[in-house]
């Protein structure tokens, strides 16, 4: 079998980390190597590129904002993802290149044409083989929450809509789940399409 990327993408606080790691437990009795990874981080540069982006206060423009995550996730993938998929891993990812597009493009205007070319190059056009979006609410309580989740729900909407676009442009490598349900439930979900994923790829590579 053929390396497997998986990605999820949200809202912060919809259930991402739980349901990504529901389904890397479950995945490590079926395949060989499960690897597990974060936007931003995942490599000490991009962990430091994280605390920066999701703690200092709001002076970042819009492009440098995007070129700073883009930074962070070229070098994830030569170092990280690209090597774990060429080893035929199946890798699991909270958030990727969808989230670029979402927050940075529809969420802070940036260029869509510049994400996408920026994407393309930092990711050396490798696309996600499934993408699942917990569709949560546009947007909460942001008390006490980071600088990027404390942003205003006109925001959180234009996100929103991002996501929609994306899930519309590609359904088939889109599955759009309702993050208010038990996770228990999601989880079987994701675990039912990946399981059809994995049959089409040629099954259990160890």
């Amino acid at each position: 079998m053929s390396g497997l990327l998986i990605t999820w993408e949200g809202l912060d606080r919809v259930g991402k980390t739980t349901q990504l790691r529901l389904v890397a437990d479950w995945l490590r009795g079926e395949v060989r190597e499960v690897v597990t990874v974060r936007e931003p981080g995942g490599t000490p540069f991009g962990e430091k590129l994280r605390e920066v982006l999701l703690r200092e206060a709001d002076a970042v423009s819009s492009l440098a904002e995007f070129l700073a995550f883009a930074a962070a996730r070229a070098e994830l993938m030569e170092t990280v993802v690209l090597p774990a998929l060429a080893r035929h891993a199946v890798v699991l990812m909270d958030r990727f290149i969808d989230s670029s597009v979402a927050y940075q493009a529809f969420g802070r205007g940036v260029e869509l044409d510049v994400v996408q070319t920026v994407n393309r190059a930092a990711t050396r056009g490798r696309m996600p083989d499934l993408t699942i979006w917990l569709k949560g609410e546009p947007f909460g309580d942001s008390e006490g929450v980071d600088r990027v989740e404390g942003r205003t729900p006109a925001y959180f909407r234009r996100v929103e809509a991002g996501y929609r676009w994306l899930s519309e442009q590609e359904p088939e490598r889109w599955v759009v789940l309702d993050a208010r349900q038990d996770p228990a439930v999601i989880f079987e979900a994701e675990r039912a399409r990946i399981r059809q994923i994995l049959i089409q790829k040629g099954g259990d590579p160890r």
